[in-house]
């Protein structure tokens, strides 16, 4: 599979990710129930920017260097999703913990293939 296609599969996947962070916070109480909200309207927001400049290119080389920013800033914000959703304040089921662990590492693991992948052929977020 070429490696835009790759990245397409993954701005979906991170379009659901939103969606489904959002739909966390009807399940969940107290602080994280805001913090869910708030982070699933960020990668929303990210997704939705990171396809738009995706479709809008033409060439295979333009739509990678879009989806190597695109990645890199998910994949930032799904480290540090996962780094603070054990901490005290964020105590809630563990149902809505795993959830959330399981679509943050799918986020950030995926992400870091493809970047890995990208920086191999030569593309890099410094030469974007």
């Amino acid at each position: 599979m070429k490696l835009n296609i790759n990245y397409e599969v993954y701005l979906f996947y991170n379009l659901i990710a939103g969606i489904s962070f959002s739909l966390l916070y009807l399940m969940s109480k107290g602080f994280v129930q805001y913090y869910n909200l708030a982070y699933g309207i960020l990668v929303l927001g990210i997704s939705i920017w990171g396809l738009g400049r995706y479709f809008i290119n033409t060439t295979e080389d333009q739509k990678i260097r879009v989806s190597v920013q695109t990645a890199w800033l998910l994949v930032s914000f799904g480290l540090g999703y996962i780094s603070i959703i054990y901490a005290p304040v964020l105590s809630t089921s563990v149902e809505i913990l795993a959830i959330e662990s399981i679509l943050s590492l799918l986020q950030f693991l995926w992400g870091s293939v493809l970047l890995a992948i990208s920086y191999k052929r030569g593309y890099s977020i410094i030469r974007v």
